[in-house]
């Protein structure tokens, strides 16, 4: 029985039956006005990055705040300074490195940065014998960025700018089409 009706719906199926055709609708994507990096203004705020009892005196250690990675140091004293945890040499982390006379000494190339304004103290790449000098005449020699920090109630809190990474990713991720090309039509 049941393959006798199905043979019926298929001879139906091929006899003067009106077509109903169905029309799709399209619907378009629309991204809205860009935002650009102005739509974040520079804001401010003391960051708690970690405990004061995590730290010793002469050492860094990595810490994350407001989107960005961190690296809190420390004098002889004990004094809490903070400063970008990246090599402005090739961007390698700072925290594998020491500190030494009141300098920051990144674990790869053995450049020396001041805890306190960040620039440059000494030579510019000076290891390994060789590379390290080459490899510097690649890149001209930078400050490390330093923030303000302090050390209040146990916490060690830095002045962040918590729009920062707002403001950087602005300029990158914009929308569904980033996978394949910026919106605008351009590429990466």
């Amino acid at each position: 029985m049941l393959s006798l009706l199905s043979l019926a719906s298929c001879v139906a199926a091929f006899h003067n039956v009106p077509v109903v055709q169905r029309t799709r609708r399209v619907s378009t994507v629309t991204m809205g006005d860009p935002i650009k990096p102005t739509d974040f203004p520079v804001k401010n705020v003391w960051t708690t990055v970690c405990s004061s009892k995590d730290l010793q005196p002469s050492s860094l250690k990595a810490a994350f705040g407001a989107g960005q990675d961190i690296l809190i140091a420390t004098d002889k004293g004990g004094k809490v300074f903070a400063a970008a945890n990246v090599c402005p040499h090739i961007g390698t982390p700072l925290d594998q490195g020491t500190v030494e006379d009141g300098a920051i000494i990144c674990p790869l190339h053995r450049s020396a940065f001041d805890l306190r304004s960040g620039k440059l103290v000494g030579p510019w790449c000076p290891a390994p014998p060789l590379i390290g000098p080459l490899t510097g005449k690649l890149k001209s020699p930078k400050e490390l960025k330093t923030f303000q920090a302090r050390s209040q109630g146990g916490k060690v809190q830095v002045l962040l700018d918590v729009n920062a990474k707002k403001r950087f990713d602005s300029n990158y991720w914009r929308g569904i089409l980033d996978a394949q090309g910026k919106v605008d039509g351009g590429y990466y």
